[in-house]
């Protein structure tokens, strides 16, 4: 129910969806609402100036990201690493085209290969089947099993949760895999912007389990270009940001970290 409930909320914070919404809105205020409608013009006018101006989205979702710094020496001395499901596309497409299909945070999946070919004899766990209400065709698991396949690589240690959803779901499933493991430091690898809330439920989840931030998946740069930007990049900063930040609240005031 949590999961259905969250996106279902999620539509309606999308970005787009409240651009589309206030525009209707302020259709509506100038065709029907006469008097003072100059004045609520101009708060329109500031909102979507707020909503469309891309370094503000860019200025919050680098701090989001700026706490998470890559490091290939932490990285390369651990023995297990979990890697959270996202970095798939649509499982539908990919059986109805077989093709693997490979979403826009698909660098989990390629740093989670990396360590397969640089530590063999490590442990990676794969966890999540989708994040979709409606799932069809192939989960996240099957095409990153039809991945590792097809690149003929060592997957004896190569483990897959099958069932969880959402952050909290990977956590929690995964904790009984990593429990009957001798690992007893992990990393997370998952994208920048969504380390501190992963890092927090998989930290309540596992209290007696240390996790380590192997951030990937960056959306800004060191620097911010204060200029006019792309207008559709601005609305995908506010879809991460407000997706992002409204998820760790909610996750906390429902004791889930």
């Amino acid at each position: 129910m949590f999961f259905i409930f969250s996106k279902i909320f999620n539509f309606f914070l999308d970005p787009l969806n409240i651009l589309i919404i206030s525009f209707l809105l302020f259709l509506f205020i100038i065709f029907r609402v006469r008097k003072g409608s100059f004045r609520r013009t101009l708060w329109f006018i500031l909102f979507w100036f707020i909503l469309l101006y891309k370094p503000i989205p860019e200025f919050l979702l680098k701090n989001l990201e700026d706490p998470f710094v890559y490091q290939d020496d932490a990285f390369l001395k651990l023995n297990g690493i979990i890697v959270l499901g996202g970095g798939t596309g649509s499982g539908k497409v990919a059986k109805d085209r077989n093709d693997y299909s490979l979403g826009e945070s698909s660098e989990r999946i390629f740093k989670a290969l990396e360590f397969v070919r640089k530590k063999p004899n490590s442990t990676i766990v794969f966890t999540g089947f989708s994040g979709n209400i409606f799932q069809g065709g192939l989960s996240e698991a099957e095409i990153i099993e039809g991945l590792i396949e097809a690149l003929n690589m060592n997957h004896t240690n190569i483990l897959f949760e099958r069932r969880s959803r959402n952050t909290f779901e990977n956590a929690l499933q995964t904790k009984e895999i990593i429990n009957d493991l001798q690992i007893k430091k992990w990393g997370i690898v998952t994208s920048a912007s969504h380390m501190k809330r992963a890092l927090a439920t998989f930290n309540a989840q596992s209290s007696e389990i240390s996790f380590d931030p192997i951030p990937v998946d960056f959306k800004t740069k060191n620097s911010i270009y204060w200029g006019p930007g792309n207008m559709q990049k601005s609305l995908n900063f506010w879809r991460i940001y407000i997706h992002e930040t409204i998820g760790y609240w909610v996750y906390k005031l429902t004791g889930k970290l």
